[in-house]
């Protein structure tokens, strides 16, 4: 039965993918991606790579905060960053981030509760440093102005910042109702006495006393300096990486707005919350990127290439270091790693 699920969810993703992709080019001229492709501005494409990269060698410092007393050689976390990042979009609503948590615990040997812990607080302060950049990129836009900068659309950023915030603060307390619900079911299933159930509590206890750890955390901000460098180097690589497209069409770095490209890649990436999206993002990713843009009063012809370039090229390099990645993670090196972490 879940195999028949499995068989149809896989089959009803790659049909809209098939179907949005085929939708997207058929309005745009064929030749035209393809010249767009072959004729890359080399320069600002490397600039998108080492943007890209700086960014997840923060990111993977950030997580070796977090993850503090518990260590990790840098190579083993900067991959493992490497890895999540390239599988993070693959499944509907971001489950892909879970490898994150699979190969630190089942890879290079740490304990559940403090990788469990790190991934929570991660998750969080990168929804945390969203907003603000979202508040910044409306007002410089301009209320009122586009379609997608609009009062509304303020309100709402807005108000999930302070509703991450919130979360912050009451992350602890939730975690323990949820819990006492966890154990109260658990009572009511007769599962008390099941080995699995007890083992599941002791996870649970141990996460919510890290996480209690982390949120009291000593260079809590320099972990909070280190969320926003990470977001800004996002949309800093694919800045450069929009340029690369579309400098063959006339488009400056001048002429291009960093705040545009911040509203059409919220746009883009709020897909990936979809219980249902194109196989591996695609299809849904540029529908939503050209749509976002053409609301913004960009030319549809730019707003479809851009969407289909930038997300194309994207998966191209996070998945080539992904895999690269995870065959290095596969060497005894990091076998050696695990089994002395599992004698600790």
């Amino acid at each position: 039965m879940k195999t028949g699920k499995r068989t149809f969810y896989i089959f009803l993703s790659f049909f809209i993918s098939a179907a949005l992709i085929y939708l997207l080019i058929s309005q745009i001229s064929t030749q035209d991606l393809i010249y767009t492709l072959k004729n890359l501005h080399l320069p600002s494409l490397f600039t998108y790579m080492a943007i890209s990269l700086t960014g997840a060698l923060i990111r993977a410092w950030r997580y070796r905060l977090l993850l503090q007393p518990e260590e990790v050689s840098w190579p083993g976390i900067f991959l493992v960053t490497l890895v999540k990042n390239s599988l993070v979009d693959l499944l509907p609503a971001r489950l892909g981030s879970l490898s994150y948590i699979y190969l630190l615990n089942r890879r290079l040997g740490l304990a559940f509760e403090p990788v469990t812990s790190s991934f929570i607080a991660a998750f969080l302060l990168d929804f945390l440093t969203l907003s603000p950049f979202l508040i910044l990129a409306i007002m410089s836009v301009g209320l009122g102005t586009d379609a997608i900068a609009s009062p509304t659309i303020m309100i709402i950023a807005i108000l999930f910042f302070l509703l991450i915030i919130l979360a912050f603060i009451l992350i602890i307390p939730l975690a323990k109702t949820l819990y006492q619900i966890y154990l109260f079911s658990g009572e009511k299933l007769n599962w008390v006495a099941k080995k699995w159930f007890q083992k599941s509590l002791v996870k649970f206890r141990g996460t919510i006393d890290v996480l209690h750890l982390t949120r009291g955390h000593s260079s809590f901000w320099l972990i909070l300096i280190l969320s926003f460098l990470i977001r800004l180097a996002k949309y800093g690589s694919l800045f450069f990486l929009l340029h690369s497209l579309l400098k063959i069409h006339g488009f400056n770095l001048s002429q291009l707005s960093f705040w545009r490209l911040i509203l059409g890649t919220s746009g883009a990436e709020l897909t990936s919350a979809l219980p249902i999206k194109g196989l591996a993002g695609f299809g849904t990713w540029e529908s939503a990127w050209a749509l976002t843009f053409r609301l913004m009063g960009t030319e549809k012809n730019i707003a479809i290439l851009s969407g289909l370039g930038v997300h194309f090229l994207t998966n191209l390099f996070e998945y080539s270091l992904g895999i690269a990645s995870l065959f290095l993670l596969a060497l005894p090196y990091f076998r050696k790693r695990r089994i002395q972490g599992g004698q600790k």
